[in-house]
């Protein structure tokens, strides 16, 4: 006779598995606020849907952080409207198109799988500013 997962259990794992989703949108997001190129307000999108859904603790230590002060008016704008700032899909698309730049210069063009990843990356979130609305 097989056991069934009782609620608790799934609860539970659900619980584990948005913390642990939280947790690593929450660092790629600080990575994001300290490395150009890389974007802080998707991943904290990210990280404040996961722990709205598993941690109160967690979500109001996250909401707390002066490294995402910015970040968070922006990401709440988002929440609210649908909509990003013109000026934010600007500077988003010139970071992550002159990250390609600099990889490309770093490398000597050199090397063409990091040059496509990197590549990739800006044209997946020049893809994404495109595709929200712009706050007029």
């Amino acid at each position: 006779m097989e056991s069934q997962p009782k609620e608790g259990d799934e609860s539970a794992l659900s619980r584990l598995v948005y913390i642990v989703i939280g947790s690593i949108a929450t660092g790629l997001a600080i990575a994001g606020a300290l490395l150009p190129g890389l974007p802080t307000t998707p991943f904290l999108l990210v990280a404040l849907w996961a722990f709205a859904r598993s941690s109160e603790r967690l979500l109001r230590w996250l909401e707390a952080l002066p490294l995402f002060r910015h970040a968070l008016v922006e990401a709440r704008r988002f929440e609210e409207r649908r909509t990003i700032r013109r000026g934010v899909k600007l500077t988003a698309i010139t970071m992550a198109w002159g990250s390609v730049l600099l990889t490309g210069l770093a490398s000597s063009f050199s090397n063409p799988v990091l040059l496509g990843i990197v590549g990739a990356a800006a044209l997946g979130g020049t893809f994404a500013m495109w595709w929200f609305p712009t706050e007029t």
